[in-house]
């Protein structure tokens, strides 16, 4: 009975149905066959549902955002990282590896691990800034299974700011090679003010850095098409300073983080600023996502009730929960906003809102917190879906003026 079981396996996985042939069979041969066949369907069913629109192709091997990325071209890095993100059959999956041009294989994660790798066969290579020289580079993705290896390759361009340009970080980099300015673009910093219009672009990555996850463009924004911890996308550059970034965000489902040890335990949707990447930890990729300047997280309930904004401080030593509990509705547009200025005794004052888009902006801050002079002092701005299947919409982001800085008078509630 296992040599048949194994001979229909191998027939159903090639698209062979046996039982559409004319052969004679036992009744116990065919009972056989019809579970195989039903196991290898719900097999397949599940791993359709837990990989993303797009992933499902005859290629094994998948790049979310193209055979061809840039980065840099938008004026700056957003982050001390680049991410090329995707997905592999992971069915018989042994290793993954990556290339880059000539150098060495190296390993890939690719198993679901509860933080930034969804689910089995997604992948992130992960490279430093500042170890790439300016101009194209290739990527090569090799994928061996328990039967067969598969390659795929993509190239991408990377651009530099002049050496010359600032920055705050700018005196400890490396000096680089710099490709052409008129290859990435006119501006030597990503620039600020910056606004989004998603109707207006041809791709999210024209518009926005990916740092974690697929998503996809809409009528109505960019929404998330793997549900998992952290879904990532990233504006702005270590010249960001003082500013606010303003969105809004739809939220269509909930899908609650899963157990384990690496689970947080909350569903939110989130803007981060003074971001200058994940820090370096020793895992591929790297999931140790402070110091940075604050998180401002909107946390979700499992029926969108009791919602409420909470920040984490830049080392994620405390967290502060605002009292105030909302109820949110699925489908309905909530505009957020999150700013970020220094305080003339060299502290950073982080302040943040929601309201429903169909009504006036409130005058006054749903919350804030104030961090000491040692934070995260400047860095890019992140949108974050945690959790949760969101649609974020336009994006626009300002400089805070001088006028309207925080002086020493400031009333610090709900700080620490």
């Amino acid at each position: 009975m296992h040599l048949i079981t194994l001979k229909v396996s191998v027939a159903v996985s090639s698209c062979t149905l046996v039982c559409k042939r004319k052969y004679t069979t036992s009744l116990l041969v065919m009972i056989v066959m019809t579970s195989v066949l039903l196991d290898d369907a719900a097999s397949q069913s599940v791993t359709e549902e837990r990989t993303s629109v797009g992933q499902r192709s005859s290629e094994s091997i998948q790049f979310w955002y193209g055979d061809y990325q840039q980065f840099g071209h938008l004026g700056g890095h957003p982050q001390r990282w680049i991410n090329v993100v995707g997905h592999a059959q992971p069915i018989g999956l042994v290793t993954l590896s990556y290339q880059l041009d000539d150098g060495p294989m190296n390993e890939l994660a690719f198993r679901e691990d509860y933080k930034r790798i969804a689910a089995d066969g997604d992948f992130n290579v992960e490279l430093l800034v500042n170890e790439l020289t300016s101009g194209q580079h290739s990527l090569t993705v090799t994928a061996i299974y328990q039967d067969r290896q598969q390659q795929r390759q993509m190239t991408f361009d990377v651009c530099h700011p002049p050496a010359s340009g600032g920055g705050q970080n700018a005196s400890e980099q490396p000096a680089l090679e710099r490709a052409p300015r008129e290859n990435c673009g006119r501006v030597d910093h990503w620039p600020l003010p910056y606004h989004v219009r998603w109707n207006k672009q041809k791709s999210i990555t024209d518009a926005v850095q990916v740092v974690d996850g697929h998503w996809r463009l809409t009528p109505e924004g960019v929404r998330t098409v793997g549900h998992y911890y952290d879904r990532v996308l990233a504006i702005g550059d270590e010249s960001w300073r003082d500013y606010e970034v303003r969105t809004r965000v739809k939220i269509h489902a909930l899908t609650g983080p899963k157990s384990g040890g690496n689970t947080t335990n909350v569903t939110h949707c989130a803007i981060a600023l003074r971001w200058p990447g994940h820090d370096a930890d020793g895992n591929q990729p790297s999931v140790k996502w402070y110091p940075l300047g604050a998180t401002a997280e909107f946390r979700l309930g499992s029926d969108l009730s009791e919602c409420r904004w909470r920040i984490f401080d830049g080392n994620r030593q405390t967290h502060r929960e605002s009292p105030r509990r909302r109820q949110l509705h699925f489908e309905d547009w909530y505009a957020l906003k999150h700013r970020v200025t220094t305080h003339s005794d060299g502290s950073s004052v982080y302040q943040v809102k929601l309201w429903p888009q169909s009504e006036q902006e409130p005058s006054e801050w749903d919350f804030q917190r104030i961090e000491p002079s040692d934070d995260v002092t400047c860095g890019s701005a992140l949108l974050i879906a945690h959790h949760a299947d969101v649609t974020f919409g336009d994006i626009d982001a300002f400089p805070i003026p001088p006028s309207e800085m925080p002086n020493a008078t400031l009333t610090p509630f709900n700080a620490d």
